[in-house]
């Protein structure tokens, strides 16, 4: 077994796979066969890279990848980096090749992370008919990381009947006030998705005291038709403060593919695997959370064919990025979705989405300290000390210890950078830094402090410090393994510089410190997978069951005594990627099972991107009213009420024909695509022994079948 503790040990090339042509081609000419088909460009842009592959849909296989570092500043240029990078690949066939290029497909963690790191835009959230006193609906609001909560009464019933009318003068007032400091809205009707009116009517007011304002509106009834009034609160919340922050990414893109002269369609990959429009990414954009994971899958199919033994049809796959990792667990070769929606840190969106784990934990995740000296990761991300240091070499000076303080370690070791530009939302604190930032960038820590005592009040750390306007450079993993020599862009003077401070007070050299943040790496995805594994199979456990002392921590961090305990899989683990090719090692340290990292594995989103396809379902419930005479079909725009459950259900299906070519049309699918429905009747048994019919659930799906989603045959 590799050993992770020796510097040597690289990662390099795709550990666990034999070589292979379509790993060493990334240098060589596209489709030297001359094959005259069109080529689809896939794009993943994460919170540290921005990965880009041609793609061959005949072939099914990459011809060519590259990747740029992600400016999250103007997004446009590592977008555009990373395309003129693949694009110079080609050599004296470029033209000849963009021209061959019909479709530009996008997946992204930006929407995930914004979540993870609690970074999204303050929203103004219009909660109408609920009860402000309820734990649920106190907890939902205080942990959505940015909100400006309006209870205002109003609401509708199970049968879409008014229970209260809207109170609009309740609601100007809270809009009045709330206007000069969000950046978008959420409204969310108390059972709105039985009945829309007082949400719609709300974003009317909305979008008249806020003209000229640029604040999109989100309703919660058009993100999802389940049930749950609070979560579906918290989803259109979430969905609102994360407009702006995909549009931004968007307009990069075409501003990019303009810039190349690419002129072609562009397609978002949802978090369930397909693909939609632009368009309908910038309305639901919550419905990008987990589209990087989800693209990741089926990249991850697509490069490891050919390498997987035939009964390897279960699998783990594992997606490290700069941010977060995001597991998925595939039995006989499908991954399953989530109808309750993707889990992001201690949140779940009410959109379906592939089902994966997504922690805040990746190659550029803050290492941190508790009160007792033990290494913490995550979940928050920052700019890795060796990357600052590329365009501010000084900070190498600025972290040597200085007389005039004691602090020594964490302090000197991070630097505050400018980040998006301003706008609403900015706390007092970050109004300070941006003002320093203005006289000096990069703004170390050490002067924030210093500045905070002149100013007479404490220095917060990063607990209140936020905004994305703000950048943090830190040390993180990727430092680590730029001290271990595993890492070889950057400065790595600045990571050695900072590992020599932080593990002055651990007494340990640079190396040793860069160590024991790899091993705390290796236990924390450990320690995701086994959560998973348990819950998988149905075993019951708890976070405390990972403490120091709880069995499986004991058994992760491999603590030998009297019983030993370890763990193993049967599946193999697929790692994915830019760090997977050196984790290998250090995953295996915890984790008994065949770890493999494909070829290109640093490019799976991108590939998965680049692979799929469009589909939409939409579910329709028919129920029968409480005079057991008439029937209620809840429609997207409008209730519709007959006394015979078939004729209504045709009447029913008319109507959502007509919907969902629309919808299909928005997604990109084009306005031939074909309308598929499935019926589920509901039916109860009498006490005469009769079933009578109570309702029915019609699905309607535009597109591909949900059995092709994802992976198909083949």
């Amino acid at each position: 077994m590799p050993n992770p503790d020796s510097p040597e040990e690289r990662g390099a090339g795709s550990p666990g796979f034999p070589d292979a042509p379509d790993a060493r081609d990334s240098q060589s000419s596209p489709d030297s066969r001359g094959s005259p088909g069109s080529l689809v460009l896939g794009l993943d842009t994460g919170g540290t890279n921005t990965d880009a592959v041609l793609y061959d849909p005949e072939k099914n296989r990459v011809i060519l990848s590259a990747k740029d570092f992600t400016t999250h500043r103007d997004l446009s240029i590592g977008i555009r980096g990373a395309i003129a990078k693949l694009l110079d690949l080609t050599e004296d066939r470029r033209d000849e090749i963009a021209a061959r290029i019909k479709s530009v497909n996008i997946s992204t963690t930006l929407a995930t992370n914004a979540i993870a790191e609690g970074q999204s835009r303050k929203v103004g959230l219009v909660m109408i008919g609920f009860d402000e006193t309820q734990d649920i609906v106190l907890d939902m609001v205080q942990r959505l990381p940015a909100c400006f909560p309006i209870f205002v009464g109003g609401g509708h019933d199970y049968y879409g009947r008014e229970v209260r009318p809207l109170d609009e003068a309740k609601l100007l007032e809270g809009i009045r006030k709330a206007k000069s400091e969000v950046s978008a809205w959420a409204i969310s009707g108390f059972f709105s998705i039985k009945n829309p009116l007082h949400e719609m009517r709300a974003a009317t007011l909305i979008e008249r005291e806020t003209k000229g304002l640029d604040q999109p509106v989100t309703l919660g009834q058009n993100l999802t038709g389940e049930l749950g009034a609070a979560r579906r609160a918290a989803t259109a919340a979430l969905n609102a403060g994360l407009v702006v922050i995909i549009e931004k990414l968007l307009e990069a893109v075409k501003q990019s593919l303009s810039g190349l002269g690419l002129e072609v369609p562009l397609m978002v990959v949802k978090g369930d695997g397909d693909l939609a429009s632009e368009l309908w990414a910038r309305e639901r954009p919550i419905e990008t959370v987990v589209s990087g994971p989800a693209a990741g899958l089926l990249g991850a199919k697509i490069l490891a064919k050919g390498f997987l033994e035939p009964s390897e049809k279960d699998l783990w796959i594992l997606d490290v990025g700069g941010t977060t990792s995001d597991l998925a667990y595939l039995r006989d070769g499908r991954p399953k979705t989530n109808v309750n929606g993707a889990v992001v840190g201690h949140w779940t969106t009410m959109v379906e989405a592939v089902d994966t784990t997504t922690r805040g934990l990746g190659g550029d995740s803050l290492v941190d300290f508790d009160d007792e000296r033990n290494i913490l990761l995550g979940p928050r991300r920052v700019l890795p000390l060796c990357r600052l240091a590329e365009k501010h070499p000084k900070i190498i000076e600025d972290m040597s210890p200085g007389a005039r303080h004691k602090l020594v370690d964490t302090i000197l070791c991070r630097f505050f950078v400018p980040n998006l530009p301003p706008d609403s939302g900015l706390n007092d604190y970050e109004k300070e830094i941006i003002e320093l930032l203005e006289a000096k960038n990069p703004l170390t820590f050490f002067d924030y402090h210093d500045d905070c005592l002149f100013r007479g009040h404490l220095f917060p750390g990063l607990k209140f410090l936020s905004h994305p306007s703000i950048l943090v450079s830190a040390f993180t993993p990727t430092d680590a393994l730029s001290v271990l020599g595993l890492f070889k862009e950057g400065v790595p003077e600045a990571s050695l510089k900072a590992a020599q401070l932080l593990g002055m007070t651990r007494q340990m050299s640079p190396e040793e410190f860069s160590r024991a943040v790899m091993h705390k790496f290796g236990e924390l995805l450990t320690m995701q997978i086994v959560d998973r594994a348990l819950t998988e199979d149905g075993v019951p456990h708890s976070p405390k069951d990972f403490s120091e002392k709880g069995l499986l921590g004991r058994a992760i961090a491999n603590r030998r005594g009297a019983l030993n305990v370890n763990f193993s899989l049967d599946a193999p683990v697929i790692l994915l990627g830019a760090p997977a090719g050196v984790l290998v090692p250090w995953l295996q340290k915890y984790l008994r099972a065949r770890i493999l990292a494909p070829p290109r594995y640093e490019v799976a989103s991108a590939t998965g991107a680049a692979a799929s396809m469009v589909s939409l379902t939409r579910r329709v419930d028919i129920v029968s009213l409480p005079d057991f005479k008439t029937y209620r079909a809840f429609l997207p725009d409008r209730l519709l009420d007959g006394h015979s459950l078939n004729a209504l259900v045709q009447d029913a299906s008319a109507i959502m024909a007509r919907h969902m070519t629309n919808l299909a049309r928005l997604a990109g699918a084009g306005d031939d695509c074909p309308i598929r429905v499935t019926r589920d009747d509901r039916t109860v048994l009498t006490g005469d022994g009769v079933w009578l019919p109570m309702g029915t659930v019609l699905r309607f799906t535009a597109g591909r079948e949900r059995g092709e989603r994802l992976f198909p045959s083949g």
